[in-house]
């Protein structure tokens, strides 16, 4: 896929990310979502999963600037972005060993999900499969998010919403579920935060 192709829509968001260089329209969804929800500093590190084409890894590298450092994870090759170190890996494939040259940044102060599974329409197994896809993101939560983290997971409307809140619950002080104005009206895309990840 092009970055052009993500132009495609000619909805407001759509072209305005065109105009103001951004790589899509998600750009502003993570953007509205830092902006009201979570307060990341310059120097600080974030885990930005499914990161193709870039959307958010941009607007994440903007809030930590030139002192943090991005990990952007994707199995489809990701353009170059200053500040952000790039790795071609699905996410369950991931191992310590592939941060070694950015440890200095770890643990994790931010942890990033924007992914989705293929949409196959029915229901019940597009929800399994977005379950499925959540279990990995926490699993990396787990492991590489430093303490008083926060994270941001896209969902589905249904059972795999319940099922990440109910996960979150269990591990950040404060669980919010937010739908940033960038999301299409008719999406049941929505998005959960979880603030300040517990100490065990």
């Amino acid at each position: 896929m092009s970055l052009k192709s993500n132009y495609r829509d000619g909805d407001s968001f759509t072209k305005r990310s065109k105009k103001e260089g951004y790589r899509s329209r998600a750009s502003y969804k993570l953007k509205e979502i830092l902006d009201k929800h979570i307060n990341i500093s310059q120097g600080q590190s974030v885990l930005d999963l499914g990161c193709y084409p870039g959307g958010w890894s941009q607007i994440a590298s903007q809030k930590v600037g030139k002192k943090g450092k991005i990990a952007s994870i994707d199995v489809k090759l990701m353009q170059p972005l200053n500040g952000c170190f790039f790795i071609q890996k699905r996410i369950e494939d991931l191992k310590a060993r592939d941060f070694e040259d950015i440890k200095e940044f770890l643990p994790f102060n931010l942890v990033l999900s924007d992914m989705a599974p293929n949409i196959s329409g029915i229901k019940d197994r597009d929800d399994a499969f977005m379950i499925e896809l959540v279990e990995k993101v926490l699993h990396l939560v787990d492991t590489l998010l430093a303490p008083d983290g926060n994270a941001i997971i896209k969902v589905f409307q249904g059972e795999s919403l319940d099922y990440t809140v109910s996960a979150l619950k269990n591990r950040f002080n404060t669980v919010k579920v937010f739908k940033p104005k960038a999301s299409r009206v008719n999406s049941s895309e929505t998005y959960i935060i979880g603030k300040e990840r517990k100490l065990k």
